[in-house]
């Protein structure tokens, strides 16, 4: 049975002087999430609508469920304030501190609330303004994956919003925990820079002595080929076989020579990159639900490559929760299923002071269980003795393993029981992202758990949910960049999809899933029972498009990319200068639009900024031959002399990217970018821990990456095992302990 952990809770958004197409996710996915779990949200916008989001549709699916205020006047939106436990506050700082808006204004007032504010992005570079387009033009975002044309291209994936959408669930839901306890508010603050750098963490690291393939994924980027095929009815689908045994059984459906070496041999070998161009003409000989069936037959992952909002109609979707209905209209509702696990639990304070015992592996799970790290608990990764199956890929481990302590244990053995059973018994979170059954056969189920700790969160962080045929089903990353419209979204209409290289749904899957145990936190502390939560990456892929829903079966879709992957209009855009360098430009009204028709002649008067307006098409091609006429710092300056926005882009290669990070002294001071110590690696620096927020609510982050059993003789002790007792474990291979 699902409940609404977050019913009785009030928000309010605060939206002063921004546009909702600019901040996109971040200023609606929070509030239409905490709305889905059961929360009084009230949406407050001034009185005259942003000419830039006019006829925008993704409003209408974001802001479903909310009461929505138009006023600008601050006493009003301070007495929505006052009946308030949560505000989420979006604006300039001179419309919002400026006006008495800010939390050193509000806290006096309101002790308990918990104020979440989202600043313009800020970096060495300067003040960027909440324009998605323009910080990640700014940060170089819009030159790090190849596109259908040289250049920067619009990478339309909303990769700025989710993230600082994220950033703002966690940090609200970490300070409502906290308020549980000490009936305290506290304050958060990120911004889209912030959020763009949520999903970037296996992208940007740097070493001192890192083995030169894993320094040079950093440095040079993925190489790892996309195995995405046309088949014969022309559609397109994804294969994924990095699963035990997939490797050999798809070798062997498509009649290829087979492997002496195996799956990440080949990868190193270039072996893998050879066969996958060998097998194109193989799969355009059957169509692509024949070849559904048969890969999937042989238990190979595969999934249809769609575009956003297809998969709506897929029923899966509504067995698991993951769709709403409003009408006429099908929406993407929320990836979190929260339900009562167990009976009483005391309080306890957030999250210093919690465990949260981490069974996953791979990226999402241990993410999860890193961002939980971040906010101050104590973590304890349980791997294998050889260590989990993505210690080979270093990048993954670099970011998600921060802050954790490593115990290496054999799961199925009988002789590991105890320690497991004692591990459950001590936790306050219990998380893993196994495949359906998995848990259950190793002991760790859903019942297990609340049979040996009525009081823990169980949080599954699965691929496809946990009901339904697709249940059972492997998922990953590149899946859910084809099943939920990731790869079109980026490629542009009449495009080969693009993948995006990032890794980036498993990421954002990773955010969701600590969403969710936060989620299952705060309802424990509030209804003193523990918690099951579920949460899935294929809700975490639909979250990146769920401004796109349907109505009466018909994808409404909103602004799209188009084939040159510029943006979506005249207005909104990437445009190219007479130097072949790049400006990202943001038109946000009629009084500067009128200001750039009178640089720029033949521009048409009427406002036009996106393409469904009916003089889009012109205004763009007037816009494009005179911007070829200069250069495009020089037409950028041009432009904010206007009023409008403009940015250039750098032309970064990857190396350039992370620098561009990794170096800005603001992205120190901030924590954005953090520099440790580490064994194998020597110095190595990363992207930080990204939440602000306090007053304090933890103990805060340990710089460490764990190695294999680092931590095992140290837990097993906590435990209350006998130096004798660990010893026999150790040398019966049962457990290892890295140095020993």
């Amino acid at each position: 049975m699902r409940t609404d952990p977050c019913e009785g809770l009030v928000v309010v958004e605060v939206l002063v002087g921004v546009s909702e197409l600019g901040l996109g996710l971040a200023g609606a996915l929070p509030g239409m999430i905490l709305a889905d779990l059961g929360a009084r949200v009230t949406r407050v916008v001034g009185p005259e609508p942003v000419p830039l989001d006019e006829g925008l549709s993704w409003s209408h699916a974001w802001n479903r469920d909310k009461r929505v205020v138009t006023t600008d006047d601050p006493d009003e939106i301070r007495a929505l304030l006052a009946g308030a436990d949560v505000a989420l506050v979006y604006g300039p700082e001179r419309l919002v501190e400026g006006r008495g808006l800010g939390y050193r204004d509000l806290r006096a007032a309101y002790p308990a609330l918990v104020y979440a504010r989202c600043t313009p992005s800020r970096t060495a570079r300067g003040v960027v303004a909440d324009y998605g387009l323009l910080v990640e033009a700014d940060a170089g975002f819009c030159t790090q994956l190849a596109g259908h044309r040289p250049g920067p291209i619009f990478v339309d994936v909303h990769a700025s919003g989710v993230g600082a959408a994220a950033l703002l669930l966690v940090s609200v839901l970490a300070l409502l925990l906290r308020r549980t306890e000490t009936e305290a508010g506290g304050w958060s603050e990120t911004s889209l820079y912030d959020g763009l750098l949520v999903t970037l963490g296996c992208m940007i690291g740097r070493s001192e002595r890192a083995a030169p393939e894993v320094e040079s994924y950093w440095e040079h980027g993925s190489t790892f080929p996309n195995f995405l095929y046309r088949c014969a009815d022309d559609e397109l689908i994804q294969v994924w076989f990095g699963g035990k045994g997939m490797y050999r059984a798809l070798i062997e459906v498509l009649g290829d020579e087979p492997s002496t070496s195996g799956y990440y041999q080949d990868q190193v070998t270039g072996a893998l990159g050879e066969r996958a161009a060998r097998w194109v003409p193989r799969f355009a000989t059957r169509p692509r639900d024949e070849w559904v069936m048969l890969l999937r037959a042989a238990g190979i992952a595969c999934e249809p490559v769609l575009a956003p909002g297809e998969v709506l109609a897929d029923p899966h979707l509504a067995e698991i929760g993951l769709i709403v209905e409003r009408g006429r209209d099908t929406m993407v509702g929320s990836p979190i299923q929260v339900r009562p696990l167990g009976d009483a639990a005391p309080h306890r304070k957030p999250l210093g002071g919690l465990r949260v015992v981490d069974f996953s592996a791979f990226v999402a799970g241990p993410l999860a269980a890193q961002v939980l790290a971040d906010l101050g608990a104590d973590v304890i990764k349980v791997e294998p003795p050889e260590g989990e199956a993505m210690r080979a890929a270093a990048y993954a481990i670099a970011a998600c393993q921060r802050g954790k302590r490593s115990l290496a244990l054999n799961l199925g053995a009988p002789e590991a029981r105890p320690v497991v059973e004692r591990l459950i018994a001590g936790a306050d979170v219990v998380l893993h992202n196994f495949r359906v059954g998995v848990a259950e056969r190793l002991g760790i189920g859903a019942d297990a758990v609340a049979a040996l700790n009525p009081h823990a969160v169980y949080c599954h962080a699965s691929a496809f949910g946990v009901t339904g045929e697709r249940a059972a089903l492997p998922g990953n990353d590149a899946l859910m960049q084809a099943l939920t419209g990731f790869e079109r979204a980026i490629a542009g209409p009449g495009n080969e999809p693009t993948a995006g290289t990032w890794i980036p749904i498993d990421m954002t899957g990773g955010w969701v899933a600590a969403i969710g145990a936060l989620t299952g936190l705060l309802a424990r502390a509030t209804s003193c029972r523990g918690q099951h939560v579920v949460t899935s990456l294929l809700g975490a892929g639909c979250l990146l498009h769920s401004g796109v829903f349907q109505r009466d079966g018909r994808v409404v879709r909103g602004p799209e990319l188009d084939a040159e992957q510029t943006g979506y209009g005249p207005g909104y855009r990437l445009y190219r200068g007479g130097d072949g360098a790049w400006f990202a430009l943001v038109v946000p009204d009629p009084e500067s639009w009128a200001r750039l028709g009178e640089l720029i002649d033949g521009l048409p008067t009427a406002y036009a900024p996106l393409r469904s307006h009916p003089d889009a098409r012109r205004a763009e091609t007037v816009l494009t031959e005179a911007f070829a006429t200069a250069p495009a710092a020089e037409w950028a300056a041009r432009v904010r002399s206007l009023g409008a926005f403009a940015e250039p882009v750098a032309p970064l290669d990857r190396d350039g990217f992370r620098r561009g990070v990794l170096d800005d002294p603001v992205n120190r001071r901030l924590g954005r970018a953090i520099e440790y110590s580490t064994h194998d690696w020597g110095r190595f620096e990363q992207v930080g821990p990204l939440l602000r927020f306090g007053p304090d609510a933890g103990r805060g982050p340990r710089l460490i990456l764990p190695g294999v059993g680092e931590h095992t003789v140290e837990v097993l002790t906590e435990l209350g095992f006998a130096a004798n007792e660990i010893e026999a474990l150790l040398d019966a291979k049962i457990a290892a302990a890295s140095g020993l």
